[in-house]
């Protein structure tokens, strides 16, 4: 549903008014600069006029403030085929940035198989790169070698919150980029990242934004938007928490806190969840050594509990996870603005699929998802598993009804009651039945046997003849596709590259 700020943008723009809709938008992005909307409106306004570059560059905008758009792909394709047109120094008067300095923060320990990569990536991205050092390896001499490195050793205290807030005493820029050295910036992304922080430097509360990751696990790429990376420096955040850590206001309640949250299109790649990197640095034996103890420290906080039954679960012990999942349910109950509750109900799902999947661990996976769709009607993966959900149980219906089919012809040699039984039901009615079966299942051939025996015993059966001439369309049907489909056709897919586009 349309909200009323841009209904009459779109009106203009579906009357063919380009030059209104661009004047309208305009005053959008004005008003709203951080809402990509606006800047998508504008994009199409100026490519509807011929204007390709300024259109671009719009576009552009509107892409990092909304990484996840599903326009993306479209727009770029399209285009392509609009001139560059001429200049339009209005357009880049509304695109100007407020400049900014950044600091990338680096936590090591024992890094030197990935720090050199990370460092590399971040050459003309920022204008200072801090190493928080607790390493045994070579880590410092390969981090002391790039330019823009300041070496800070910091012994480690089994609390990753406290070795970032040791990084933030040292930050003399604006803003800061906290990476990983397992991550690399993405290189399309190097020159975006002074640009996201001056977009989000002027507002009222502190902007706390989550970026793209990339996770590399095994052949295949994970994509996420959860983690906090990018935030301004002086604004009174700092770190809580041994592991997982989070960043906060200080003085106010890790989920209590006044901060603006978003998204904004800055990719890093990741590998240290893959699973040879994993088991190569015992990274989950750590991480739940920490958790038990935040747990311990903060038993009322549902993120550690969420984290320490997302790990238990990465380790195989799936009842002790949904212990600690349950867990997190109860203390997110408590805490209105915990914003990760969606994925305890997944998790908590998706351990109750895995367990076995009976009546009563389907059922309870189902809840878990009703759960998840009654905070967010919208959320895909609740959506996803609970139509898998459905059809599991569907398939166990049929199996079912099958077996009372059987039951039920075999009834008639036991059955000695005073009312009287129907013997169509032996006659033919139960084998049509079991044919119906086949055919939700897709066994045409099977089916259409079963009637057409059905109906050599049983012809006064209604419905029978139309059955099989259904059956007979759908056969006549595929026969007729795998006769025009070329020998050999590859098809193709889309799915994201490296580069997450």
């Amino acid at each position: 549903m349309m909200t009323s700020m841009y209904s009459s943008t779109v009106d203009a723009l579906r009357q063919g008014h380009y030059a209104e809709a661009e004047q309208l938008a305009a005053a959008l992005v004005r008003q709203e600069p951080l809402d990509g909307q606006g800047w998508v409106l504008l994009g199409e306004a100026l490519q509807q006029q011929g204007f390709g570059l300024a259109a671009r560059r719009v576009f552009d905008r509107a892409w990092l403030l909304d990484p996840e758009a599903a326009w993306v792909t479209r727009v770029h394709a399209a285009l392509q085929q609009v001139p560059d047109g001429s200049p339009r120094g209005d357009v880049d008067a509304l695109l100007q940035v407020e400049p900014v300095t950044v600091a990338a923060v680096i936590i090591a320990g024992n890094e030197e198989r990935c720090i050199a990569r990370c460092l590399r990536s971040l050459q003309g991205a920022v204008d200072e790169i801090v190493v928080i050092d607790s390493s045994s390896d070579g880590t410092a001499a390969i981090a002391e070698s790039f330019p823009l490195v300041r070496l800070i050793r910091a012994e480690w205290q089994d609390d990753f919150a406290r070795q970032r807030n040791v990084a933030l005493a040292h930050v003399q820029s604006d803003w800061i980029l906290m990476i990983d050295a397992d991550e690399e910036l993405v290189s399309d992304d190097v020159s975006y990242v002074r640009h996201i922080a001056g977009l989000f430097h002027a507002t009222e509360l502190p902007a706390v934004l989550h970026v793209w990751h990339l996770h590399q696990q095994g052949q295949q790429i994970r994509h996420d938007f959860s983690q906090t990376r990018l935030f301004p420096n002086r604004r009174g955040l700092e770190y809580r928490g041994r592991i997982h850590e989070q960043l906060a206001v200080a003085g106010q309640g890790l989920y209590e806190q006044a901060t603006l949250r978003r998204i904004v299109r800055l990719r890093l790649r990741h590998d240290g969840y893959d699973p040879a990197v994993l088991r190569g640095k015992q990274t989950i034996e750590r991480n739940l050594r920490l958790l038990a103890k935040q747990v311990a420290e903060e038993p009322d906080n549902p993120g550690a509990w969420l984290f320490y039954g997302r790990e238990t679960m990465a380790a195989g012990r799936l009842e002790e996870a949904i212990r600690h999942l349950r867990k997190a349910e109860e203390a997110a109950l408590q805490q209105p603005r915990f914003g990760r509750l969606l994925e305890v109900y997944r998790l908590l799902a998706q351990l109750a699929w895995r367990l076995g999947q009976g009546q009563k661990r389907l059922d309870e996976a189902a809840g878990y998802c009703l759960k998840a769709l009654e905070l967010q009607p919208d959320y895909p993966d609740a959506r996803y598993m609970l139509a898998q959900i459905r059809l599991k149980q569907a398939e166990q219906l049929v199996q079912e009804a099958g077996r009372e089919l059987k039951q039920a012809k075999e009834s008639f040699r036991t059955y000695r009651g005073t009312v009287s039984p129907d013997y169509t039901i032996l006659d033919g009615k139960a084998d049509a039945l079991l044919g119906d079966l086949m055919r939700q299942c897709g066994k045409l051939s099977e089916a259409r046997e079963l009637y057409r025996g059905v109906r050599g015993r049983f012809p006064q059966l209604e419905g029978l003849g139309a059955r099989i001439a259904f059956i007979d369309r759908q056969q006549q049907k595929l026969n007729e596709s795998h006769q025009s489909a070329p020998q050999g056709a590859a098809q193709a897919v889309s799915k994201p590259t490296a580069n997450g586009e």
